[in-house]
């Protein structure tokens, strides 16, 4: 009798211990399931660009950092040393040069005009916001040229504020090829901003690059 109780306490005492084996089997496969995501984030460089703007009461903070390709553009908003609302962060082509503050549209709210140099076809860029009710609201990006403004472009653009107009400046080339070549003029286009947050160009009459002239050997 004592031999039969001995013999299933053994065979109980088995079967607990290959449910705990089964129960830390189990575990561990549903451990070894799971995937684990990693999150590879762009470590920005040496900063490249730095600016502290104010109006009113606010401070504006314009830094950019190298990258592989570009840089990227923090801009940080404070009043006193609080921030009023998150960081913008973005990469942008090219380099930035300059940053200035503006109110083109007269409303009383701080615009942002972040100038950069060096992108695509070495063409200038424009990033640009205004601050209203403690939040920046992006102002739309300056429209393509105009077939007769495009006729001899070929970037290098340069940008400024001058009063209530963005100003643009570029050189004028022969062509838009490889072998295009400067003529020494420069095409000057001015925007204005709008109620509705977007640069328009003003009319503008274009810059006529001169004609190549050739000469003709008479025939004997």
């Amino acid at each position: 009798m004592k031999r039969s109780i001995l013999a299933v306490q053994l065979a109980a005492a088995a079967l607990v211990l290959l449910g705990s084996c089964d129960s830390a089997r189990n575990t561990t496969d549903t451990s070894n399931g799971t995937a684990t995501v990693e999150t590879t984030v762009t470590t920005p460089g040496d900063v490249a660009f730095s600016r502290d703007l104010t109006q009113g009461e606010y401070r504006f903070q314009i830094q950019s950092n190298t990258l592989d390709n570009g840089q990227q553009l923090t801009i940080k908003t404070r009043r006193g040393d609080a921030l009023v609302t998150d960081p913008i962060r973005l990469n942008v082509k090219g380099s930035v040069t300059d940053a200035v503050m503006g109110d083109l549209n007269g409303n009383g709210s701080p615009e942002l005009y972040v100038f950069t140099s060096g992108g695509s076809m070495g063409m200038g860029g424009v990033e640009a916001y205004e601050f209203v009710d403690k939040a920046f609201r992006p102002i739309q990006a300056i429209p393509k040229l105009s077939n007769d403004l495009a006729t001899g472009y070929k970037g290098e653009d340069k940008y400024e504020i001058r009063g209530n107009h963005l100003v643009r400046t570029y050189p004028v080339y022969t062509g838009t090829d490889a072998s295009a070549t400067a003529t020494g003029q420069s095409q000057t286009v001015e925007y204005t901003l709008n109620a509705q947050g977007m640069l328009m160009p003003m009319p503008t009459t274009p810059v006529v690059a001169p004609q190549s002239s050739t000469t003709t050997t008479p025939k004997p």
